[in-house]
C-alpha cells in the first residue's frame, strides 16, 4: 500500500472570489506613535456589498460570502509615495467563531503587481457561520531611519 502525499496548491495560481482591500493612513499611524489595537487610520473595503457586506470604509468591515469562497486580503499604504512608507500583514487571529477553521486560515501569498512580500494573504471560508477575526499589520514609515509600528483590529466574516 502506498502513502498518499498531500501537496499544498500553488497559492499564486488561486483567484479569490472575495477581495478585501485594506488602506492604511501611515501618516496618521506615525503621528499617533501607536502600537496596539486601533480604532482609526485604517479603511477596509470588499467586493461583496451587493451580497450583504456592511461597514465599508471602516475598521469594522463585515464581509458576507459563500462557504468555500477564497478571500484575498491586500494591504496598501495611503501615504506610500515619496516617503517610502510600507505596510504588510503580519498575521490573523481567530477571536470568535470558526469560519476559516484550520484549513482555511489566511496564509501569505505572492502579491499582485509590485507589492512587498506580506502585503497579500489568501484565506478560505470553510464553514458556514460568523467569525470575528483580528488582523495585525506592520507599518513602516520613513526611509532614512525607518520606524515600525504594529497595529491590529477586529473584522467580521459571515459565510453561508
Amino acid at each position: 500500500m502506498s502513502a498518499t502525499v498531500l501537496r499544498r496548491p500553488a497559492v499564486q495560481s488561486l483567484t479569490p472570489q472575495v477581495s478585501i482591500a485594506i488602506a492604511v493612513d501611515t501618516a496618521w499611524i506615525a503621528g499617533q506613535a501607536v502600537n496596539g489595537g486601533i480604532s482609526e487610520g485604517v479603511f477596509l473595503m470588499d467586493n461583496r456589498v451587493r451580497s450583504g457586506s456592511s461597514q465599508e470604509g471602516t475598521l469594522s468591515l463585515h464581509t458576507v460570502c459563500s462557504t468555500g469562497s477564497l478571500i484575498g486580503f491586500q494591504v496598501v499604504p495611503i501615504d506610500g509615495g515619496a516617503f517610502g512608507d510600507q505596510v504588510v500583514i503580519t498575521g490573523f487571529a481567530d477571536i470568535n467563531g470558526e469560519v476559516f477553521t484550520g484549513a482555511g486560515h489566511p496564509v501569505p501569498s505572492p502579491p499582485p503587481g509590485n507589492g512587498p512580500s506580506g502585503s497579500y494573504w489568501i484565506g478560505q471560508a470553510m464553514k458556514a457561520g460568523t467569525e470575528t477575526y483580528q488582523i495585525e499589520i506592520e507599518v513602516t514609515v520613513g526611509q532614512l531611519q525607518p520606524v515600525r509600528y504594529y497595529v491590529w483590529w477586529d473584522a467580521v466574516l459571515t459565510a453561508s
